[in-house]
């Protein structure tokens, strides 16, 4: 298998911990009020039935889950998107050589990750994870339920199952198409999974169940019907399982904030992380408000103002855009992203501007976010060729198809900071493709292409020159 390193991700324990609560509408893939990840279709492993094994389109794939809160009744809803049934799928005792002594390999537990601490293996250690068991018949450790203080194990051993990510990887790789599998909102080697994404001694498994916890709440098994009731969206994923099904259960009191959501199937033959946020509940309002408030709450006003003020635009930096890819390759001004996944967070370093291609055939159909913690007065200029076709700032998307009436190939963007020293949040877009999975390549507007663009001297040349060190941006380990 062919590994290239990048740099280190953004997304330290530190920089968890200290987030802010984000906005819903600057999440990962905020859609009908629910988050949704989408999951590669060529990464689930089984066996055939005769000895060998499939790679792709298996009865393990998943294809994407989504997330919702209903602020109205106080739950929390998951939609899930595979091809696996609820009760798992009947095998024979004995599967290609490995045991399978149920004789079913299923859906393993769900677990919520609101800790902050950085990996996926910490928040299991420190009991600091949230589980929630909903398939009936998997091998968990607990009955059906939704847990705190989760503790987990590994069952892949009695399921002709792999050792870790690094493992299935591995597999996926050298037996199917050549493409690395995905996780969701994550690739499969993200620093989130510490350990996990690399080989280990054999007794270092990774947890697909729960062992252990502290019941704190029941499960609601939901159909596909009832799911669409709540404004699931079966249609926004690239493909359909053969099952769309979910569950429900009313929210716990430590369910705020951000949080990594992770299902692996008993065999870790498939697995998915969505990002996402929970909101604190709002404060009761004051049951008797000043009839007659003060309206001048500043007596003493400074008699200097800032003839400038940098209004926030309040939506906090979110776990996407922390987590956001770094390029694979760079040659010379070009950064490269091979075979990437559509929908996520993408992590160029800081310029003036950037030109964006798509490579391999496939087309940009949008940007689906711009980021967030930034002023309310920053906008980023969109051209495609020499025509702008907007500004657009945190939370707001940009449809090309909706406007050219397809997809297309090029499209440049100016960023609106005079002084890129002064940004300090980390810069990313979140792009969709109209292929699941796709490659693109970015660089630097050269000098003549950004004065055709931006003849104004507002943002000045200067920028180019300072580079890479307008933002602090670490890069994190992704695929290739």
């Amino acid at each position: 298998m062919k590994t290239i390193q990048k740099l280190t991700g953004v997304c330290t324990a530190a920089i968890l911990g200290a987030i802010a609560i984000a906005s819903p509408s600057a999440a990962s893939s905020f859609h009908n009020g629910w988050y949704y990840t989408i999951d590669a279709s060529h990464d689930s492993i089984a066996g055939d039935g005769n000895g060998g094994t499939d790679v792709g389109g298996t009865i393990y794939e998943m294809y994407g889950m989504a997330i919702r809160e209903n602020e109205e009744t106080g739950e929390i809803w998951v939609g899930l998107n595979a091809n696996l049934p609820t009760t798992g799928r009947a095998v024979p005792t004995m599967l290609n050589g490995y045991p399978v002594p149920d004789g079913n390999i299923g859906w393993g537990d769900m677990f919520f990750d609101f800790s902050g601490l950085g990996t996926f293996q910490e928040a299991l250690n420190t009991n600091q994870m949230l589980g929630v068991r909903f398939s009936p018949n998997n091998d968990s450790g607990v009955d059906v339920g939704v847990y705190r203080n989760v503790s987990g194990m590994s069952v892949a051993g009695d399921n002709a199952g792999y050792r870790n990510l690094y493992s299935h990887n591995n597999f996926v790789v050298d037996n199917g198409t050549g493409l690395e599998s995905w996780m969701g909102d994550l690739a499969w080697d993200d620093s989130y999974y510490g350990e996990h994404k690399t080989l280990q001694p054999t007794t270092n498994r990774m947890s697909n169940v729960i062992q252990s916890g502290e019941k704190i709440g029941d499960v609601t098994m939901r159909d596909q019907t009832e799911l669409e009731a709540q404004g699931f969206d079966p249609a926004f994923f690239f493909e359909q399982g053969a099952n769309i099904f979910g569950f429900s259960f009313q929210k716990p009191a430590q369910m705020v904030g951000n949080f990594f959501a992770t299902i692996i199937e008993e065999c870790i033959n498939d697995g998915m992380t969505l990002l996402g946020n929970f909101p604190a509940p709002n404060p009761n309002p004051d049951p008797n408000p000043d009839p007659n408030p003060n309206p001048d709450p500043n007596p003493n006003p400074d008699p200097n103002p800032n003839p400038n003020p940098n209004p926030d635009d309040g939506c906090a930096v979110t776990l996407g855009q922390l987590k956001a890819l770094a390029p694979d390759v760079v040659d010379g001004e070009w950064k490269i992203f091979y075979d990437t996944l559509s929908h996520q967070w993408y992590d160029p370093p800081a310029y003036s501007g950037y030109t964006f291609q798509t490579t391999g055939g496939s087309l940009f159909t949008q940007i689906r976010d711009f980021p967030c913690g930034i002023s309310t007065d920053d906008k980023f200029s969109v051209y495609v060729g020499n025509k702008k076709v907007g500004k657009f700032g945190s939370g707001e998307s940009l449809d090309f198809e909706a406007l050219f009436g397809m997809g297309i190939s090029e499209f440049k963007i100016v960023f609106p900071w005079e002084d890129l020293l002064e940004q300090d949040s980390p810069f990313a877009l979140q792009l969709a493709f109209e292929d699941e999975i796709s490659g693109f390549q970015m660089r630097p507007m050269t000098d003549e292409e950004f004065h055709k663009l931006v003849p104004e001297p507002n943002v000045t040349l200067a920028l180019f020159a300072v580079g890479t060190l307008g933002l602090i941006i670490k890069k994190r380990n992704v695929k290739k």
